[in-house]
């Protein structure tokens, strides 16, 4: 025989990997799954002098954050169909008084900083607000 057919007549095994069968039920796999090993995810480390993990939501982070949607809110976006700048002064006094409420509702509950920080950023928003609104009826 020739080399050439020797090589064709050697055996090829084939593994069916598909997980049912032709009549629909649940075929076990051949092989067990091969699954790798993962590092575990570390949290990220505090820098010197921080007090808990920078990515929590504290209740300054979310008073921050409200402030930013109040500032995003004044100064607007740019519609992509008319390409205008739309800002929205009303959605933005509704953020001002949620800050606001929460101040209220917060009151003798929050450390120095936390305070600083509500009345701080509500005195700079009403400003600012006060700034646009009055440009705005002009």
């Amino acid at each position: 025989m020739p080399e050439e057919l020797k090589a064709d007549s050697e055996e090829i095994k084939v593994t069916d990997r598909r997980s049912f069968t032709q009549s629909g039920e649940r075929r076990e796999p051949d092989q067990p799954k091969l699954e790798v090993p993962r590092a575990p995810i570390a949290p990220p480390v505090p820098t010197a002098g921080a007090k808990e993990d920078p990515y929590a939501i504290g209740f300054e982070n979310f008073v921050r954050y409200l402030a930013q949607v109040a500032l995003h809110q004044m100064t607007g976006e740019r519609n992509p169909a008319t390409g205008e700048v739309e800002t929205n002064l009303e959605e933005a006094r509704q953020t001002i008084e949620i800050l606001a409420m929460l101040k209220e509702k917060t009151r003798n509950n929050l450390n120095a900083d936390e305070k600083h920080t509500l009345e701080d950023l509500l005195v700079h928003l009403k400003i600012e607000f006060s700034r646009r609104a009055a440009s705005a009826k002009r």
